[in-house]
């Protein structure tokens, strides 16, 4: 039996570059690396892919949240940010605690579509002991193809 040794590392984020769909002609503007970079907590980051099923199909659904101090984290509060986040979407180049750097947000056989749209934007206002004011942000996206069969 063979193993299939394709896979996406998941877990923890050292950094993370959002790069608004609008911005991009290519899939070599986000590996660039001239995104919109925020310095993370060391903690509360994660990028996970889940298997979900609607109406019949299988898909691959990706998610990532970055956490940053409140301080640091003025770059996501622009309005024109978010609308382009919740409707255009973005693509994301990240850094993981792996070592290894992925790309969220492309795939070379739909190229933007299946880009990273914003679903929350929430804010901690730090009130637990030995915690501090914070914000995370949830951008998701799901193949827009069956996930069973196709090399995942």
């Amino acid at each position: 039996m063979s193993t299939n040794e394709f896979y996406k590392p998941v877990g923890g984020i050292l950094s993370a570059e959002l790069f608004p769909t609008r911005e991009l002609s290519s899939i070599e503007d986000a590996i660039a690396g001239r995104g919109i970079a925020v310095e993370l907590m060391d903690d509360g980051s994660l990028y996970e892919e889940s298997f979900v099923e609607h109406d019949g199909l299988v898909s691959v659904e990706h998610t990532l949240t970055l956490k940053a101090s409140r301080d640091k984290a003025q770059e996501w509060f622009s309005v024109e940010l978010m609308q382009i986040l919740a409707v255009e979407g973005a693509v994301a180049r990240i850094e993981m605690a792996t070592g290894e750097v992925i790309i969220v947000g492309h795939c070379q056989r739909m190229g933007f579509e299946q880009a990273m749209r914003m679903e929350s934007l929430k804010f901690s206002s730090g009130q637990k002991p030995n915690t501090q004011p914070s914000v995370s942000l949830t951008l998701r996206c799901r193949d827009l193809s069956s996930a069973i069969g196709n090399g995942r």
